[in-house]
């Protein structure tokens, strides 16, 4: 079944009803500030919604009058009625850290408070119901770690937040839809996480949200081996014949269009059409590797299994250019217009 698109480069809603997206600022000492001081100067994010900022003011500052960019911002402690346009950044101030102390490419325990306090409070709006939806920034894991959050990603403390028992990140590519298994683990754990349970939960959040989010009505899902060659009938691993063919059997069984597993060194070959909504790929690097190497700056990351939507952008921190005016927003602005346009799901 060929792939079905809902597009993202318009928005589905009336000028004068735009969804309101949460921009969280993610680390401070990156280039989220950047990025998104970037982005709202453009005119992309305000025709397909209006943007609220959740980040920090000196931050903010910081980076706008180094680089000298046409951004005024506007602290505010409730949703604006008007004035939603480019170069106008509407703030939410949620932490008020010193200028003095961001050094870029050094964060310390305060940025890791103030990324997850970003996520805490747009998500808290949300559930409020001012906010659609939400865009997330980068942050730093380890530091997050240190200020004691302990998850494992942005992922994961959404997960927590929303309490949400199952979730998992879907990869929003210009060829592929990919499905993690697993995110952000150690190689050597992986195995132990492709469990039968693990990969049919997986599979069914992927049905459900081609289903909710993209019209896709019968969802075509290929799932993707973990060893080498699919394990080589048991030579190269047990995964495939123990956990990955049974999980897929029972998905089948319960009506589900799925085929697999499939040898992921030749299954992501970009001159061949395709025939999946869908890609269920059992660890981080083996989906987002092909996602990312076909066109980073159009890859979105939307998490399936909150009672909300959430995207981010594709990219991380990027220390070694942050502070130098080189970040490009094109990846933060296609996270935010592909967040406004699903958020019609959930109003």
């Amino acid at each position: 079944m060929a792939e079905i698109n809902r597009p993202i480069s318009q928005s589905p809603h009336p000028p004068n009803v735009l969804p309101l997206v949460g921009i969280t600022m993610g680390d401070p000492t990156g280039i989220g500030p950047e990025i998104i001081a970037k982005a709202l100067s453009r005119a992309e994010p305000f025709q397909a919604c209006r943007p609220i900022v959740f980040g920090d003011r000196k931050a903010l500052l910081k980076i706008i009058e180094k680089e000298k960019l046409s951004v005024r911002i506007e602290g505010i402690e409730e949703i604006p009625a008007t004035g939603y346009q480019p170069g106008t950044l509407f703030l939410l101030p949620s932490t008020q850290l010193e200028a003095g102390s961001l050094i870029f490419g050094k964060p310390d325990r305060k940025c890791g408070e103030a990324m997850v306090r970003y996520v805490q409070e747009a998500v808290k709006w949300l559930n409020n119901g001012k906010l659609h939806a939400i865009t997330t920034c980068p942050i730093n894991k380890g530091v997050m770690n240190e200020a004691g959050y302990p998850f494992s990603g942005h992922t994961e403390l959404f997960a927590h937040l929303a309490q949400a028992s199952r979730v998992a990140m879907m990869f929003l590519g210009s060829k592929w839809k990919v499905v993690l298994v697993t995110t952000h683990l150690p190689l050597k754990e992986v195995s132990k996480r492709i469990t039968r349970d693990r990969i049919l939960h997986t599979i069914r959040l992927a049905g459900d949200g081609l289903r909710k989010y993209f019209g896709v009505s019968e969802p075509h899902l290929a799932v993707l081996g973990l060893n080498p060659h699919c394990g080589e009938e048991g030579l190269l691993g047990e995964e495939e014949r123990e956990e990955i063919v049974p999980a897929i059997e029972e998905a089948k069984s319960i009506g589900m269009q799925i085929q697999g597993p499939f040898s992921a060194d030749s299954f992501f070959d970009i001159s061949a059409p395709h025939f999946f909504d869908a890609v269920i790929a059992m660890y981080h690097d083996q989906g987002l590797i092909p996602i990312k190497s076909l066109g980073l700056k159009e890859s979105v990351n939307f998490t399936l299994g909150l009672p909300f939507i959430r995207t981010s952008v594709a990219h991380g921190t990027a220390y070694d250019i942050a502070g130098k005016g080189l970040a490009d927003p094109a990846n933060l602005i296609k996270a935010i217009v592909t967040a406004a346009n699903l958020s019609k799901y959930h109003r």
